[in-house]
C-alpha cells in the first residue's frame, strides 16, 4: 500500500513539474516574444500616389544620393516643405503638462512653467498632438518606435541595458541613404541604435538618474554652434534631465518646475534663432518637440 502511494505521489509530482514548465514556457514565449528583423528596405514605391503611372524598374539603391533624393521627390510629387529638421526629445515630459488632459487645459502652474511654448500653441505658430505609446515605455523601444514604427515588446526592457544596432528599415537610415547630414547630442542610446550615421555627436549616459543638471548642459552647450551653421539636415537633441527629476522626486518634485522652464528657454532659443529669422526665405526649419513616454508631439514652424 505504501509503495503504491509513493508511486502515485511520484507520478503526480512529475506531472505537476511538467505542467509548471509548460506554463512558464507559454508565459515567457507569449509575454516576451522575440520579434525577428524584417528584411528589405522601403523604396520609391512608398512615395507614389495611388493613381500615378508605373515607372521603369531599376535598382534605385545604386544611385548616388543626390539622384536618389531627386527621384524620391519626383515620384512623391510633393516638394519638401522644410530644409532642416530639429527633433527635440524631452525625455519624460507628460503630455498633460503641455496639452492638458481629457479636453482640459494644462494647470496654471504648468502654463507658467512653459510660457513660450504655450504662446506658440495659442498663437497658432505651433501645433500639438497626443500620441499614446504602447508599453514598455523605456527609452530604447520608444526610439525604435519613433523612427521605424515598430511596436516594442517587454523583452526590450532587458535589451534597453545592452542596446544593439537597429537593423530594421527606419527613417534615419532612409535619410542617410539620400545624403542627409545628421547631428545628435544627448542620450547615447541613439549612437548604439544607429552607429556610423551621425556626422557629429556627443552622447550622455541615461542610467545615472541622480544627475539632473550636467546631463542637459552637455546637450545645450552645443546649441549655439549648431544653430549658427547650416551644414546639417537633421539635428537631434535628447534631453534627459526631466526624466531624471521624475525618477528621483516624482512629478511633485521641487526640481520639476525649474526644469520645465529650462526646456522652455531652449525651445525659445531654437525658435528665435532658427525659425523666426527670414534672412533666407527659401530655407525653412521645422522643430518637432516630443517625449518618449505617453507623448506630446509639438510641431513648431512659421
Amino acid at each position: 500500500m505504501s509503495s503504491l502511494t509513493c508511486a502515485r505521489l511520484t507520478v503526480w509530482t512529475i506531472v505537476a513539474v511538467l505542467l509548471q514548465i509548460l506554463g512558464i514556457s507559454l508565459f515567457v514565449f507569449g509575454f516576451f516574444p522575440v520579434k525577428p528583423a524584417l528584411s528589405g528596405i522601403s523604396g520609391p514605391e512608398s512615395y507614389r500616389s495611388p493613381m500615378c503611372h508605373s515607372v521603369e524598374d531599376r535598382d534605385e539603391r545604386t544611385l548616388p544620393p543626390h539622384q536618389l533624393r531627386s527621384l524620391y521627390q519626383e515620384m512623391s510629387g510633393i516638394p519638401p516643405s522644410f530644409d532642416q529638421l530639429i527633433l527635440m526629445v524631452v525625455d519624460g515630459l507628460p503630455a498633460e503638462f503641455v496639452l492638458g488632459k481629457d479636453d482640459q487645459p494644462p494647470t496654471k502652474a504648468m502654463i507658467e512653467a512653459m510660457p513660450y511654448m504655450q504662446s506658440l500653441l495659442s498663437n497658432g505658430m505651433a501645433v500639438g498632438y497626443h500620441s499614446k505609446a504602447a508599453p514598455p515605455t523605456v527609452t530604447m523601444p520608444r526610439l525604435k518606435a519613433m523612427v521605424s514604427g515598430a511596436i516594442g515588446g517587454f523583452l526590450d526592457v532587458a535589451f534597453n541595458f545592452n542596446t544593439q544596432a537597429l537593423l530594421d528599415d527606419n527613417i534615419l537610415g532612409q535619410f542617410y541613404d539620400i545624403g542627409w547630414k545628421m547631428v545628435m547630442h544627448g542620450d547615447e542610446t541613439w549612437l548604439k541604435l544607429f552607429p556610423g550615421l551621425f556626422t557629429r555627436y556627443d552622447g550622455v549616459s541615461s542610467f545615472y538618474v541622480k544627475d539632473t543638471v550636467e546631463v542637459d548642459r552637455n546637450v545645450s552647450r552645443h546649441l549655439e554652434a549648431e544653430l549658427s551653421t547650416d551644414n546639417w539636415n537633421l539635428l537631434i537633441l535628447h534631453y534627459l534631465g526631466l526624466d531624471h527629476v521624475g525618477h528621483t522626486g516624482g512629478r511633485s518634485s521641487n526640481l520639476m518646475i525649474p526644469k520645465l522652464k529650462e526646456m522652455d528657454e531652449i525651445i525659445k532659443m531654437i525658435h528665435m534663432s532658427k525659425i523666426l529669422p527670414k534672412d533666407d526665405p527659401h530655407r525653412q526649419t521645422l522643430l518637432v518637440c516630443t517625449a518618449t513616454v505617453l507623448m506630446n508631439i509639438i510641431y513648431i514652424y512659421m
